[in-house]
């Protein structure tokens, strides 16, 4: 993009003037290119009668047209910047005195700023106006009150405050203006502020003593989905649609990106002028823009895809955006319908949230997201992100919610076409296991922390039983946000398979076609409701499209929370030959379950075949008679047709010689939300285990296995492991499962060599010596692929087993030390960072506690020779990680994560200062965030670091003031939230003993969760914090009463934070190895009851 002269000529082909030019030229005149202040707005024809759409409704008393923001004087360095925002503004009601707009805290008003001249003008005559700070009025009022450091005492009061109105600034209109107000005409709001040292929604990177290049400045959404108020005043609703002209008057070496297209760009006093406009009516959630040095390129594959990378990261950046081009293609082939935007830039910025930051036909990603053309283990996981933001292009940016309790609505659709794309490129297995995934997180936090109801439009003055109230964007939960999402894709899904996919996907094309339509009708406002959806307006789509009312479906999932919970038994019938079937139900009041009624699919797997089924279930007990199509075994092994078609052969041997039943299935496609426990005899779940296909089947198999293994369980599991047929992570799984099983029945490893390491000297040892591996030669295949996951995680599970005293089996370190030895990556094309890593990991995991603690923690220099091996490995691995990089510094972190195994067993003494050095902001970002981790389960789950505890939670939460990067500011809350130091049922009995359980800590939490500096996700971050804490009473420490009344967090068994973290990478299976909350054993199945 060239500087032209100063004439002002648009210098791309592809954007269009801003206001657009309209259709007929002869009834509307082009506006002329003179000053924005004399622009004349578009011409109005609202006709809102005949544009309805159900559910969407103003909440403002007027609407925003156009608005034309200038950002000016941007100092990177002093963290501020001007902005000059112009609002063309039409009346929605005859009698309106005030206008109510939003601004973030950290914008200045003109009499907010010292010697400013600037004013707020409507038509150029100054007005009046003033600053509302809700969270302060609520904080300041209940303050001098006895009893109020609990959540119903300021929660009630704010969310009134905000439901009455969540405006912050007031603008009076003058007397001379009423007539004009009255006669409903359209006016021009002029408002001059400052933004200085923003705290939340603008990220500026300054690295200290860094190379001045890599400066840069970006939005991102607060808390989740808005965001333009901190850093212009607006109306940040998703429902206020407009027009957009941005300009942004930089030194000559920035470069601006923005949610629109480039249409000007001139040298004006020695700077460079950029104009920017979005022609696609778009609402200022949607509006974001970064502003660096960096470097423009345009996709090699496609003319309207460009990338901006900050100089240096050019190659990464081209080699992890290679397939944007084929990521659009698919969407527009699915949907049936073009990209919704002229061009789509995608910027790569540092110190970003975690997630990747949407705007209208701009992606602000994190710079951690790049990956070289050497790294194999993140390209899945990082295609999937950026599948699922373009696809937001379409579901979220050009189709955007009506409301904020519609947003799941777009947000679940994008997520839907992610599946799609998952299930097309990475396969059916993959997919099935996301979904499991998804359905276990949203069981487990309905269980935690109460009931999600998806839309809660008809519940508006109902009081909800959650500590926070999800109906208003800023007292939402980021716990129940995440939660809420992956309901509603599940949701989504279920839809799906009721109607049909092609049914389905035209009913999303009707969408698209129809808000693109009307989003070319510019001078009609009134069109642009059909690019707002709501749930009313989404399911009469639904319905209209494919002609199917489900109201039983909407009222079931959408508009009522919580979960089924189906507890199922069944005998086989010799003499009548049927299954009988007992579905018993739980909603136990307060456990997030609800009692279902409907149909629920059941799949008998007999031997002459698999058929399926449906069975009525009407009350807590439902009893159900199912016909069996087959007899009792006659043989011994018999080609058996299962579910996908496919025929096995199976041995029969260990079944029911009376019973033709292999196994039974329930809902086996997903079609409900639900937690399900079977009551069959353990040869069922070894069959589904063996012979099923479906990855969902295989892994409940492994679960009940793993909990109550029989004396053949062994074989099957290694058998699994074994079975290059299987998909690699129920093989991963299965290792995991059988150390378990192994550690558990104890006889099975008393003699020789584990079976775990002979299986991986097997498959990945040199033919001539196989205690040494081969060198390492990956191969970008499938099968191969899946092999070298496996390879990773044999090691983990392996570093697992234990004797009958707790110790590691003595072959244990000296095989992983081998590996470790003699690791050669020299001839291989691709970086074994990650497998590296998996070995200290295991190395880690390996680490038993020492039998004196807590009496005596011995030296390095007083300790046995193989632990002093261990410390040499882990800090030669850490040292060497800082001087050589490894990616995402992952050999770092694993390494790390043994020295502090090592002192929280007691090989080492406790030294917290370890942790901080590495917590400190000089470190790159992913070891900062191991730091912290291992902080925090140093204060939830080391028993022995109570002389440390108080002082680290304190400096965690002084961090979360100091700290800079949002990302690390979101996690602190985030974990303490999933794993609190002491609990709401015990702060009485043991809380009280706990040292973080303090006057000073529960302070310094309130004052957390009152501070209106802090995002809001943050702030009510910490409310689920406290609540887990203290539940909905004031805390005892301050005088509060010894137990809360009122609604709990119900707990579940939380493991070793350190632990899931060593295991986190996408293609490890440590979420399985150790769910947050595994699946519940105090309803319905007795023989699991008396286990436990």
């Amino acid at each position: 993009m060239d500087v032209d002269d100063g004439s002002g000529t648009r210098v791309n082909g592809f954007a269009k003037p801003f206001p657009p030019k309209p259709r007929d030229a002869s009834t509307v005149a082009t506006p002329s290119n003179s000053t924005p202040n004399v622009q004349a707005p578009p011409p109005v024809v609202d006709a809102p009668d005949k544009y309805y759409v159900p559910g969407v409704r103003d909440k403002s008393k007027f609407r925003v047209l156009s608005q034309q923001v200038e950002i000016s004087n941007l100092s990177i360095e002093r963290r501020s910047f001007n902005v000059r925002s112009e609002m063309v503004i039409l009346p929605l009601e005859k009698s309106l005195h005030h206008l109510d707009l939003h601004i973030g805290e950290s914008s200045l008003l003109p009499n907010e700023i010292p010697g400013s001249t600037s004013k707020i003008t409507i038509n150029g005559i100054e007005c009046e106006y003033s600053r509302r700070r809700h969270l302060k009025d609520v904080t300041e009022a209940i303050e001098g009150q006895l009893d109020t450091k609990n959540i119903p005492s300021l929660e009630t009061k704010l969310n009134e405050k905000l439901q009455e109105n969540d405006y912050e600034l007031q603008i009076t209109v003058p007397k001379d203006l009423k007539k004009r107000m009255k006669h409903r005409k359209a006016v021009r709001l002029r408002v001059d502020t400052v933004v200085q040292q923003p705290t939340r929604g603008i990220q500026f990177v300054d690295f200290t003593g860094g190379r001045k290049d890599d400066v840069h400045v970006f939005t991102y959404h607060t808390p989740y989905l808005s965001g333009a108020r901190e850093w212009t005043v607006c109306l940040d609703e998703p429902e206020q649609l407009s027009l957009w002209e941005l300009t942004f008057e930089l030194d000559p070496e920035l470069v601006p990106v923005f949610s629109g297209e480039l249409t000007e760009k001139r040298l004006k006093n020695g700077k460079i002028r950029y104009r920017f406009h979005q022609t696609v009516p778009t609402d200022a959630c949607n509006i974001g823009w970064a502003i660096g040095k960096f470097r423009m390129e345009p996709h090699p594959e496609s003319p309207t895809i460009y990338t901006f990378s900050l100089p240096g990261l050019e190659p990464f950046v081209n080699h992890t955006t290679m397939y944007l081009d084929k990521m659009v293609e698919f969407l527009e082939e699915k949907l049936s319908c073009r990209f919704p935007f002229p061009t789509m830039k995608v910027v790569f910025v540092d110190q970003s949230t975690e997630e990747i930051q949407v705007y209208s036909s701009l992606l602000i990603v994190p710079t951690s997201l790049l990956y070289h053309k050497k790294i194999i283990d993140v390209v899945q996981e990082t295609r999937q992100k950026l599948i699922q933001a373009i696809a937001q292009q379409f579901f979220g940016c050009l189709i955007s919610p009506g409301h904020w309790w519609h947003w799941w609505i777009p947000q679940s659709l994008a997520r839907f076409l992610t599946s799609l794309y998952v299930e097309t490129k990475l396969g059916t297995a993959e997919a099935r296991w996301q979904l499991k995934r998804a359905m276990d997180d949203v069981c487990d936090y309905e269980h935690q922390w109460g009931k999600i109801i998806l839309s809660p439009d008809q519940m508006e003055n109902k009081k909800l039983s959650l500590h926070v109230d999800p109906r208003n964007e800023y007292t939402a939960s980021p716990l129940y946000v995440d939660a809420m999402l992956k309901k509603g894709f599940l949701t989504m899904r279920m839809l799906q398979k009721r109607i049909g996919l092609e049914p389905f996907m035209r009913v999303l094309h009707r969408l698209l076609t129809v808000g693109l339509d009307m989003s070319e009708k510019k001078t009609t406002p009134a069109a642009w409701r059909h690019l707002l959806i709501s749930t009313e307006a989404f399911f009469r789509s639904v319905s209209s499209v494919t002609g199917r009312e489900i109201p039983t479906f909407l009222e079931q999932f959408v508009r009522t929370g919580g979960h089924a919970a189906f507890a199922v038994k069944f005998d086989f019938n010799r003499k009548r030959n049927i299954v009988e079937i007992e579905v018993k139900q739980d909603d136990t009041e307060g456990n997030g379950r609800t009692q279902y009624t409907g149909p629920l699919s059941v799949v008998v797997q007999e031997v002459d075949g698999a058929f399926s089924h449906t069975i009525q279930i009407d009350g807590a007990i439902s009893h159900a008679e199912i016909s069996c199509h087959s007899k009792g075994r006659k043989q011994k092994k018999k080609k058996v047709p299962i579910l996908t078609g496919e025929e096995i052969e199976i041995d029969l041997t260990n079944m029911d010689a009376e019973s033709p039943i292999l196994w039974l299935r329930i809902d086996n496609d997903y079609l409900l939300i639900r937690e399900i426990s079977i009551s069959q005899p353990m040869f069922h779940w070894e069959y589904m285990l063996k012979y099923e296909r479906d990855v969902i089947a295989q892994m409940e198999a492994l679960e009940r296995i793993q909990a109550l293994p029989s004396a053949h369980s062994r074989s099957v599991i290694v058998d699994a492991v074994s079975n290059e047929r299987f998909f690699y992570r129920i093989r991963c799984r299965a290792a995991f499962v059988l150390t378990s099983v192994q550690n558990r029945k104890s006889e099975a490893i008393a003699v020789g060599t584990p079976v775990l390491i002979n299986m991986f000297r097997e498959s990945f040892g040199c033919k001539s010596s196989t205690n040494i591996p081969k060198p390492n030669n990956f191969v970008v295949t499938a099968q191969n692929l899946q092999q070298y996951f496996v390879m990773q995680s044999l090691p983990q599970a392996i570093s697992r087993l234990r004797k009958q005293t707790g110790e590691c089996h003595e072959d244990v370190q000296s095989f992983l030390l081998d590996l470790i030895k003699f690791n050669d990556n020299s001839t291989n094309r691709y970086s074994d960072d990650f497998y590296r890593a998996s070995l200290f990991n295991s190395l880690a995991a390996s680490i038993h506690p020492s039998e004196f603690l807590p009496f005596r923690v011995d030296l390095p220099e007083n300790l046995s020779s193989e632990f002093r091996v261990l410390i040499k490995e882990f800090t030669y691995a850490l040292n060497m990680d800082t001087v050589n990089p490894s990616y995402g510094r992952v050999v770092g972190i694993a390494a790390l994560s043994g020295l502090y195994q090592l002192q929280k067993c007691g090989y080492l003494p406790l030294d917290s200062k370890l942790l901080w050095a590495f917590a400190h902001r000089n470190s790159c970002v992913q070891m900062r965030r191991c730091a912290v981790t291992l902080i925090i389960d140093r204060i939830v789950n080391d028993i022995h670091a109570v002389d440390t505890k108080m002082y680290d939670l304190s400096m965690l939460l002084n961090l979360v003031l100091t700290e800079k990067d949002p990302s690390i500011r979101m996690l602190i809350p985030k974990l303490l939230a999933q794993t609190p130091p002491f609990g709401t049922y015990n702060n009485t009995v043991f809380g009280s003993d706990n040292p973080c359980n303090t006057p000073e800590i529960a302070e310094k939490l309130w004052s957390l969760c009152t501070n209106p500096q802090l995002d809001g996700c943050i702030r009510s971050g910490f409310l689920d914090v406290y609540y887990s804490l203290y539940a909905l009473g004031t805390p005892p420490a301050v005088g509060g009463p010894d137990e809360s009344i009122g609604i709990h967090r119900a707990y579940v068994t939380v493991p070793n934070a350190a632990s899931t973290f060593a295991t986190s990478q996408w293609h490890n299976s440590g979420y399985e190895a150790a769910r947050r909350s595994p699946p519940r054993r105090d309803f319905g199945d007795e023989m699991m009851n008396l286990m436990h």
